[in-house]
């Protein structure tokens, strides 16, 4: 999964490890197919870049029976590293099966949620180390054969003392024996020297408890930065860097035990041309025997730094690109070929409201999830972002699509989304990132309801004031004192309607670009309420009671709250014209006011209660009617009220009535 992700933007280590000299090799599907292999991996395995693609077992049918593909499975299913050292491979190279050795790892690359996703494949071709070795180990056995015959030769001798009178001759034999063997030890020893000076791969050989470097050949010097000059002195005092390092004190706990040990990429400080750097080693320490009494140990090491730095660095960069994807304000999802979900980053989890794992058991067009156009038509599967995309190789931008999800919640969403390729070109998938953008759609909703409100509400008074206007003006000369005194006042109701509407698009415009001032003065509560309540005695409908501290003084800006306290009271003549009584009551709580307006109506139902002071929301009361209006009424009293410092609410419970309530600081 991560491979695909990360094509583009970890190109350049990809590149990295292709011109590396150290074999790798990624797979990244739980069946062992191979996304990317570098030369050197091909070098080792006598393939061609054909095998990309391709399964393990696909690619090497040779490795069948072998423990490879069991070993690799294990690492993907457990998630945890597998290291080998000299480990044996029958692979078929030039139409040859040949037996070759390799240190290798197989390192499991794995998510937050520890899931693995890829393995990392490195490895090294150590036939010629374990070759040497064997020389190593059996020129040792000739050693040891040599001396039991010199020992053997020398109980001749004893026993030639013994009868020295008898077997002169044979002493005389056993003498030249004596002399031979001697003679094949010492070439016994210069050939294992000459061996290890020659050996192709670095070796070490330390003599002693203090490990005096008694053979270091030229491929170790090298790989140490050092010349021949350590030679004959101890370890530590040749290279005293390396003296806390891990490695160094296995190699004395190896002389100590007589126990072989092997290490994979080790951490060893080591100083080149004045310099000390921490380099990585694989290595293979193993006791040096006379005669069963441990006499040194023998040291054969590869350096891995490259390697082990090259993944260090792809893990970092796997990290911050994770970490990136993570933090994106976007919701991101890669499929592969077939449309399954490979990766999916948190934001789409929390769009879709559903879980990594759900996810990936889903496609685009999953029958648990509804794809809508915007206008709640169904989505055809050809035109979803994604067909297109895996369709076309097109890239999608800015397309918009409602889904409606498993819960019943449809959502909107805006979707950009483009094909992913391998480094051939050939098409591996999709990629989309998407916002949720179900709050525009809303907004976009609202203010088209809106304009159509509103158009119907400035029509409304307008067209009397016009039929006022026109009935007036053709019988002007005949009109009747009583039928002029009815055409004036429906025109200036009319006029004042049209008005109130205008102010209340204009406040609320002044409401959303802030300019909203604030002119405060002292005054009693109880003169502005009864201004308020005076239009509503007139009419005779309703009956408004005044209660509590009514004669508490307030700084606050008078006009603004007589807007408030008319607003609260229309609303309880218009939402509740059979409650015959209206309640203005006003408490001292701390230190602010409390104003309280109750009807005793149908109620508000409880779910519309949170959206009631929301720009042009408009609820039905219990009966199911909707009155006209532009669904700012609540909204402008709201931004008055927070303007100065206070709070406002509602309080209602459905068939007896309804209490909008708000307070102010009294200071």
């Amino acid at each position: 999964m991560f491979c695909k992700s990360i094509m583009l933007s970890d190109h350049q280590l990809i590149q990295i490890l292709s011109r590396s000299k150290d074999a790798t090799a990624i797979y990244d599907t739980a069946d062992l197919r191979i996304s990317f292999v570098n030369e050197a991996m091909l070098t080792i395995w006598g393939k061609d870049d054909s095998i990309i693609g391709k399964t393990f077992e696909e690619a090497l049918p040779e490795t069948i029976g072998q423990p490879f593909i069991d070993i690799l499975k294990q690492v993907w299913q457990s998630g945890q590293p597998y290291n080998a050292v000299d480990m044996a491979a029958t692979l078929e190279i030039g139409n040859e099966l040949r037996t070759s050795y390799f240190d290798f790892e197989y390192r499991p690359l794995v998510d937050d949620e520890g899931k693995t996703y890829a393995i990392l494949h490195t490895a090294t071709d150590v036939t010629s180390r374990v070759v040497a070795w064997e020389q190593v180990q059996e020129r040792q056995l000739r050693e040891e054969q040599l001396i039991e015959e010199l020992s053997a030769s020398n109980n001749n001798i004893q026993e030639a003392n013994d009868n020295l009178s008898i077997v002169n001759r044979d002493l005389t034999l056993s003498n030249e024996n004596i002399n031979r063997l001697n003679l094949r030890l010492q070439e016994s020893e210069t050939d294992f020297k000459r061996l290890v000076e020659q050996a192709p791969v670095p070796i070490l050989v330390f003599r002693g408890e203090d490990l005096v470097i008694d053979i270091a050949n030229y491929a170790m010097l090298e790989l140490l930065g050092r010349d021949a000059s350590i030679i004959g002195k101890p370890l530590l005092l040749g290279m005293p860097e390396t003296e806390n390092a891990k490695a160094v004190d296995m190699l004395f706990e190896v002389y100590r035990t007589g126990k072989s040990f092997d290490g994979s990429e080790a951490p060893v400080p080591i100083t080149r041309n004045g310099e000390t750097s921490t380099r990585y080693f694989n290595f293979t320490y193993r006791p040096l025997m006379d005669n069963g009494k441990i006499i040194g140990v023998m040291d054969v090491a590869i350096e891995v730094t490259e390697q082990v730095l090259a993944r260090k660095r792809l893990e970092a960069n796997e990290q911050r690109l994770q970490s990136i994807l993570d933090t994106m304000a976007e919701g991101l999802v890669i499929v592969d070929s077939n449309c399954v979900p490979t990766y999916v980053n948190h934001m789409a989890q929390n769009i879709m409201g559903i879980t990594e794992a759900q996810f990936q058991d889903r496609k685009y067009n999953d029958a648990k999830w509804q794809n809508l156009r915007v206008d709640g038509s169904p989505l055809p599967t050809d035109d979803h972002p994604m067909n297109v995309v895996l369709r076309t190789g097109l890239a999608v931008y800015d397309q918009e699509i409602a889904v409606l999800l498993e819960s019943g919640k449809k959502i909107f969403i805006s979707i950009n989304a483009a094909p992913t390729a391998d480094a051939d070109g050939k098409a591996t998938g999709g990629v989309a990132t998407f916002t949720d953008v179900t709050n525009r759609r809303l907004i976009l909703q609202q203010k088209e309801d809106f304009i159509s409100v509103a158009s119907h509400e400035l029509k409304t008074p307008v067209t009397a004031l016009k039929a006022s206007l026109q009935l007036l003006d053709k019988i002007q000369t005949t009109i009747k004192p009583e039928m002029l005194a009815r055409l004036l006042f429906q025109a200036n109701k009319s006029l004042d309607k049209l008005s109130d509407l205008i102010n209340s698009l204009l406040n609320s415009n002044r409401i959303s670009q802030g300019r909203f001032p604030i002119n405060k003065t002292e005054f009693a509560l109880s003169q502005l309420i009864d201004d308020c309540c005076q239009h509503v005695r007139t009419t005779g409908s309703h009956n408004v009671i005044l209660k509590g501290e009514i004669d508490l003084k307030i700084n606050a800006d008078e006009q603004l709250l007589d807007q408030v306290v008319v607003n609260l009271v229309n609303n309880a003549v218009k939402y509740a014209p059979e409650s015959k009584e209206i309640i203005i009551e006003v408490q001292k709580v701390e230190d602010n006011a409390r104003i309280t307006v109750t009807d005793f109506g149908p109620g508000i139902a409880k779910n519309k209660l949170p959206r009631l002071f929301e720009r042009y929301y408009q609820a039905e009361n219990s009966n199911g009617n909707t009155f006209s209006g532009l669904g700012l009424g609540l909204y402008i009293c709201a931004e008055i009220i927070h303007k100065h410092g206070g709070e406002i609410g509602v309080e209602s419970d459905e068939g007896n009535g309804t209490t909008f309530w708000f307070t102010l600081p009294l200071n």
